[in-house]
């Protein structure tokens, strides 16, 4: 078949012949330096260097043909060739391109390698427990996985090879996207072998003693990067080939094309788009875009840095000590969505931790709080009075018999001062009560912050900014500077509270009702969803119709089990409870910090946890408020308000949203996941001292702007906030483990801080 047009310019691509040139350079020179015994493979598997072993003749023959394979597509790109493009040699039974070859090439000779891999594993020729000491002489739940997941990895690339060989279309789809995937692996590879490359020259090795021992490790150093080098690059090449005419089609359509076209230029995502558009597409329509590439960088990098990060001792360690960040990021995040922020969250933290703590310990002034008492009622009072003579609402008539309340206990104390039977210091109270009361005052302190806002117009930066000072002066001058408020000094015993098991089982019983009640509306509707996608299997043209179907079936059998697992649990609970209060044991006894945030030492279907995992039950609250506020934000008409009022603070009024309260709600819930965040931190550490959640603030914005939040308003996702703690927690866990001096890590931080704005910012404009 002829062809008597040359190929578009696109396809003669200067990166594509410089990169095939390097990989052919580089797969003649390890076929050459095996052939002549520098890279002696065979002593990486027990062979003896004396004869020339089949391993080493396979490698030689195998770069050797990946060299001219490489030097024969790139001769296509410089003489310009006339050769069959990637449509014509699917739809007119053309002779195949070079550059199918390549990537066919490719997709087998890494397909079988996996393939290998797998099978070393399970002869134990690759025994990976060893790296987690776990014995040779049985297969690790570690190598089980290893070995499936490397067999079909293998199966998946050799029968998409076979497919781009047959001309089947689909091919071409998920050719493109398994190229990229095997970039990726060969990058971590290839960064793995340079970490290890500095183990060959020893720690703190000078510069100089390291650049002259160069050539003596040359051989060693190509043994770690060759082979990651030479699958990065050729699987670049075989995807820049198989996406360019995909990609100017893209290009074509989004400018000149139809509505329809330039809409699905745009990138709705599908068989006709490149991998990598339709990534960016994807992430354009996400809010932490930056937090899900930032999250998969970090984590890649330490997992490949170090072998300790991967362990449990270090992933709960940096759950646990970003508790207090986490659950505070999700009020932030929120409140920054609605277009304003928040300065004095540290400053509340130490409030609402001295109230609480000193509450329990009896350490709080009666004058201080008399004073509060005074505030509040006033505030609340007249507050709602205006608010109920417009409109008799609910709320502002709850808020008006509030305050009046307060107003008459404010009145009672003061006649108690004057008959002079008034303590110094308030009476202490069981955590309970002074957890609520906790909670209250720093919801308070939130609604300061907002009626401020809203009766004087000052931006929420200077407004917080003085609170942040006002608030700090609380602590400052009930804690003698340079002291703590322990727990420890006042009683022996940590605070034991009974909850009755009657209301544990109803609790359980509520738990079951409603996970049922979710199961029977989300349970079918994914069924439903999997027999409409198999039935219309036969009439569906997207090339990924096979696994659509296999994902939502995957889908429907995951939910499945984690509602029955859940079901088990509250089942189990239940049935222990009502059997203990036959037994006679009608109370249960239990330490309030250890209940809030005390120390798990087993879990569900893992059983006992070691010694050296901290794990702690303030992890599990923090995952519960995201779960509970990432269905408020996305979920509820409150959340679209939310939306509303930060994206357009004008055209939010006009559609009937009291913006005014939506702010100072904002506020309000922001200081409602402080309190939280407090009691737990004193529930773990039992003391407060007056600098107590000093420089949180700028470590929470840090977080929800890292997880897509910014600062304009009107964008952002708890989840994402969740993984901008996850970055946060997991540089400062993985820079202490690779031996970075910490005075490197706030330099750390404030890059990924514009890192993630940039990434953020250009999805958003990709989106629009």
């Amino acid at each position: 078949m002829g062809y008597s047009q040359p190929p578009p310019p696109s396809r003669v691509n200067v990166l594509n012949i410089l990169l095939l040139l390097v990989i052919a350079a580089a797969s003649f020179i390890i076929a050459e330096q095996v052939a002549t015994g520098w890279l002696a493979l065979g002593d990486r598997v027990n062979i003896s260097r004396r004869d020339m072993n089949p391993i080493e003749i396979i490698v030689i023959v195998v770069t050797a043909i990946w060299g001219l394979l490489a030097l024969r597509t790139a001769w296509t790109f410089i003489s310009h060739e006339v050769t069959p493009r990637v449509r014509e040699y699917f739809d007119d039974n053309a002779a195949m391109p070079p550059g199918i070859l390549l990537s066919t090439a490719v997709l087998a000779l890494v397909g079988i390698v996996f393939v290998i891999i797998g099978e070393q594993i399970l002869t134990g020729w690759l025994p990976l427990g060893e790296r987690i000491n776990i014995s040779r002489r049985n297969i690790s739940f570690i190598e089980w996985a290893a070995i499936i997941g490397s067999v079909l990895w293998g199966m998946v690339l050799l029968w998409t090879a076979f497919n781009l060989w047959r001309r089947d279309l689909r091919a071409w789809s998920y050719a493109q996207w398994l190229l990229l995937l095997n970039a990726f692996i060969g990058f971590t590879a290839l960064l793995s072998g340079v970490f290890d490359i500095t183990k060959l020259f020893g720690e703190r090795t000078p510069i100089n003693q390291m650049l002259s021992a160069i050539g003596s490790k040359l051989p060693d150093i190509q043994n770690l990067t060759a082979p990651a080098a030479l699958l990065l690059l050729s699987s670049l090449v075989a995807y820049r080939y198989l996406t360019a005419e995909l990609r100017q089609k893209t290009a074509q359509k989004a400018i000149a094309g139809s509505l329809s076209e330039r809409a699905a230029a745009r990138g709705r995502g599908g068989a006709n788009t490149p991998a990598d558009i339709s990534i960016r597409n994807t992430l354009a329509r996400t809010p932490g875009a930056g937090a899900i590439i930032g999250f998969i960088f970090v984590f890649t990098f330490f997992s490949i840095a170090t072998d300790l990060f991967l362990q449990p001792q270090s992933l709960t360690g940096a759950l646990t000590n970003n508790i207090t960040i986490g659950i505070v990021a999700i009020g932030v995040t929120m409140l920054m969505i609605a277009g304003e922020f928040d300065l004095s969250v540290g400053s509340q933290l130490g409030v609402s931790g001295l109230t609480f703590l000193g509450m329990q310990t009896g350490h709080i002034p009666m004058t201080f709080v008399l004073g509060a008492i005074v505030i509040m009622g006033l505030t609340s009072f007249f507050g709602s009075l205006g608010l109920v003579r417009r409109q008799r609402a609910l709320m502002p008539m709850l808020g008006l018999i509030f305050g009046a309340a307060l107003l008459v206990l404010a009145i009672y104390i003061i006649f108690v001062g004057i008959s002079g039977n008034l303590p110094y210091y308030v009476p202490a109270i069981s955590p309970i009560p002074a957890a609520i009361i906790a909670m209250v005052f720093t919801c308070f302190l939130g609604y300061i912050n907002g009626w401020i806002l809203i009766r004087t117009g000052i931006p929420s930066f200077i407004v917080t900014l003085g609170t942040q000072l006002i608030f700090r002066a609380i602590p400052q001058v009930l804690v003698d500077q340079g002291n703590n408020l322990r727990y420890a000094d006042y009683f022996s015993q940590p605070p034991y509270i009974d909850i009755s098991r009657i209301l544990i089982a109803i609790a359980a019983a509520l738990g079951i009702v409603g996970v049922l009640y979710i199961a029977k509306s989300l349970i079918p509707s994914l069924w439903i969803n999997y027999r409409a996608k198999v039935k219309d299997y036969p009439n569906n043209p997207n090339h990924f119709r096979d696994l659509h179907v296999a994902l939502s079936l995957l889908n429907f059998a995951i939910t499945a089990i984690a509602i029955l697992a859940v079901l088990y649990l509250l089942v189990g609970g239940l049935l222990d409870q009502l059997q203990l209060l036959g037994s006679g044991s009608s109370m249960l006894t239990i330490s309030f910090y250890d209940l809030m945030n005390g120390r798990i030492l087993s879990l569900p279907f893992i059983g006992q946890l070691q010694t050296g995992i901290t794990l702690r039950m303030g992890v599990f609250w923090w995952l519960l408020l995201v779960v509970v506020f990432q269905f408020l934000l996305n979920r509820t008409r409150y959340g679209n308000s939310i939306f509303a009022v930060g994206g357009n603070p004008g055209a939010a009024r006009a559609q009937g949203i009291n913006v005014n309260r939506i702010k100072i709600s904002s506020f309000v819930l922001v200081s409602f996941l402080i309190s939280i965040a407090a009691i737990l931190d004193v529930s773990y550490v039992t003391s407060v001292d007056a600098l107590r959640g000093n420089g949180l603030d700028l470590r929470v914005i840090a977080a929800a702007v890292i997880g897509g939040a910014l600062l304009t308003g009107g964008y952002g996702s708890i989840v994402g906030a969740l993984l901008g703690v996850f970055i946060y927690g997991s540089l400062g866990t993985g820079l202490v483990l690779i031996g970075v001096d910490n005075r490197y890590f706030n330099g750390v931080i404030g890059f990924i801080i514009i890192v993630a704005v940039v990434i953020n910012t250009a999805s958003r404009r990709a989106k629009t």
